[in-house]
């Protein structure tokens, strides 16, 4: 998903595992005309979280008409291995394109035309740069550079 250019716009965004409460209970949300042209960050947890449910997440934020909103998602590297599950270098691999390949599916069937950006290292990463909700993110596409103002 690329369309080029420099675009920006407020971040927001998270821990799909809470962004999905959000969702559920409608609560701690901004009004949806809010996320107008602001760059949504995404990234998975500690859980590693399947594929199935990742989709999931983007599917409710599709159906009701916010994820359409965002100029720009950009998402973390996803977390692929923990204490609970030791993942081989193969495994992690495999669980890495799949989060990609799924986030891939529901952004071309809600917001083809948006740019995303993936495996960064924000989130639940090492390396770890933090995003702020709220702060001006600006991606130049062209020069595929990102810049946060906290």
């Amino acid at each position: 998903h690329s369309t080029g250019g420099i675009i920006a716009g407020p971040g927001w965004g998270g821990d799909l595992t809470l962004l999905r409460w959000q969702l559920e209970v409608a609560r701690y949300l901004a009004p949806d005309e809010a996320y107008n042209a602001a760059v949504l960050f995404l990234e998975t947890d500690e859980e590693l979280p399947p594929a199935v449910e990742v989709y999931r997440t983007l599917m409710l934020m599709g159906e009701r008409g916010l994820l359409q909103r965002f100029a720009a998602i950009l998402v973390a590297r996803p977390k692929a291995w923990s204490l609970d599950q030791r993942n081989s270098p193969a495994e992690k691999a495999a669980y890495m394109q799949e989060q990609a390949s799924v986030i891939n599916r529901a952004l071309d069937e809600y917001c083809p035309e948006t740019l995303a950006v993936f495996n960064l290292d924000f989130g639940h990463t090492d390396p770890q740069v933090i995003l702020p909700s709220g702060g001006l993110i600006r991606i130049d596409a062209s020069q595929r550079r990102i810049f946060v103002t906290y």
